[in-house]
């Protein structure tokens, strides 16, 4: 299984910037005997960004210099609504790289476990078990999402996890010079193998927690997302320049935010369901499409990525997927338009949405309550694991000791509450309606299994070639 990478500092950014082929991955090798592998490779790269108010976008950064307006004009933008979803990012994102609802994949809050990716396999999965010759990558500063990636028995080749460091908008610059690094090691790619990149950035999420959307401090980490989108949109046409392959493009975030502080300095950001939390966005660019240039589509949902990810790489969706692919199915495609004015139109879009029916509204609200208990717990129990290492590393004499000792304490018992509590609230949002709906498709053989070696004749490229 790929280990989370961890680039510790600058430096080891910048050396793989400099090499741009020292960021790409080994390929996995070509495991097919079709001609497809032999044509232009695809490319299919999912920007995720956590936290981002759709509204504040087309207020701050929808200018000729914000790559959110270059990836709108290049693509089809939609309104996304999160009513009756928990607006948590550990639920979202899973939606997200899974192609079901929280009432399918039960995941409730953002403390992982691996259980619910063996039954709903993520998109990575999926890929690497019908199509392993694709290189599959995650560059991420949410380790959440780099242990998703690895989970569910077929894990991403290339996993690579981005410190906090000294700000969230400083990890994101690094977030983005190594997703640039990535795109811009494909244009040495003599083997034409395709590649899915899924690269998420979190400074929106960070500054919508602390100062809540209407703040001078979430409107510059819109600005400063809209530059490091720019600079990947730039890096993606310069080596299609060179290649010609061809690049599809998802940008979405997770939920919203909250437009004001709950106490001093503190917003409670989301996991409710006011319209700024529930309203989310999709930006699709498929590869090769211009007709549909800078045009809007209302049936979008974060459902459909993965099944979309999966259709443009040709590979066959599951049949209790909730969402479909925004490239091919006729039920999405009807629904582009060309608006006039696409900032007016999406402006009138979000203002369409409100709050689900009540009972909905205290479900959802139950839900998030008993999910962020044990969340919070761990924080808390983290921030004085953290406070009692440094007193254990500056080794002073007795009270360094001490310190270690609270620690093996605090680890115990902090471990053990946040499980028992962690426990109870998956009991409690089953109950009220969380992973409540099991899968219609059978699991994905473990890899090694006999149904999955049995393929291994056919997947045996050189023996078949001579």
């Amino acid at each position: 299984m790929t280990k989370v990478k961890q680039f510790l500092c600058g430096a080891a950014v910048a050396s793989l910037v400099a090499g741009t082929g020292a960021a790409v991955g080994t390929p996995a090798g070509l495991s097919t005997v079709t001609a497809d592998w032999m044509l232009t490779a695809e490319h299919v790269l999912l920007i995720g960004l956590d936290g981002v108010n759709l509204s504040k976008v087309l207020e701050y950064a929808y200018n000729d210099d914000s790559g959110f307006k270059t990836a709108m004009d290049q693509g089809i933008t939609g309104t996304a609504s999160l009513t009756n979803h928990t607006t948590l990012s550990g639920p979202s994102w899973s939606t997200i790289l899974t192609g079901v609802w929280d009432d399918k994949h039960g995941v409730f809050n953002n403390l992982f476990r691996p259980e619910p990716y063996n039954a709903w396999p993520s998109v990575f999965n999926l890929i690497e078990y019908n199509k392993p010759e694709i290189d599959t990558t995650i560059i991420s500063n949410w380790e959440y999402l780099n242990q998703l990636a690895d989970a569910g028995g077929y894990s991403v080749d290339n996993n690579i996890f981005v410190p906090a460091g000294d700000s969230a908008a400083d990890s994101d610059e690094l977030v983005t010079a190594l997703t640039i690094a990535q795109i811009l090691g494909t244009a040495d790619n003599p083997d034409d193998v395709s590649s899915f990149l899924f690269s998420y950035q979190s400074q929106g999420d960070h500054a919508g927690h602390s100062f809540a959307s209407g703040s001078d401090e979430y409107m510059q980490a819109i600005i400063n997302l809209g530059a490091n989108i720019k600079e990947i949109l730039a890096a993606i046409a310069q080596v299609q320049a060179i290649t010609g392959d061809d690049w599809s493009i998802i940008v979405t975030t997770d939920h919203g935010h909250q437009e004001t502080v709950t106490l001093p300095g503190l917003s409670m950001g989301h996991g409710l369901q006011s319209p700024n939390e529930t309203t989310s966005f999709v930006i699709f660019d498929q590869a090769g499409d211009h007709a549909t240039d800078g045009s809007q589509n209302l049936n979008y949902s974060l459902a459909d990525i993965t099944p979309t990810i999966l259709s443009l790489f040709g590979i066959p969706l599951r049949s209790d997927f909730d969402g479909v692919s925004m490239a091919f199915d006729p039920t999405v495609l009807n629904g582009h338009v060309t608006p006039v004015d696409l900032q007016q139109a999406l402006t009138d879009a979000i203002a369409m949405y409100g709050y689900p029916n009540i009972g909905n509204d205290i479900t959802l609200a139950i839900r998030t309550v008993f999910g962020s208990v044990p969340y919070f717990i761990d924080k808390f129990m983290t921030q004085i694991d953290t406070f009692l290492q440094s007193i254990a590393d500056q080794d002073i004499f007795l009270i360094s000791g001490l310190a270690e000792v609270a620690q093996q304490i605090n680890d115990f018992f902090g471990g053990l509450t946040v499980s028992v509590t962690n426990t109870l609230a998956m009991g409690v949002t089953h109950l009220l309606g969380s992973g409540v709906i099991a899968p219609d498709d059978a699991p994905l053989p473990l890899p090694g299994s006999a149904e999955f070696s049995d393929l291994a004749p056919l997947l045996d490229i050189e023996a078949l070639l001579g």
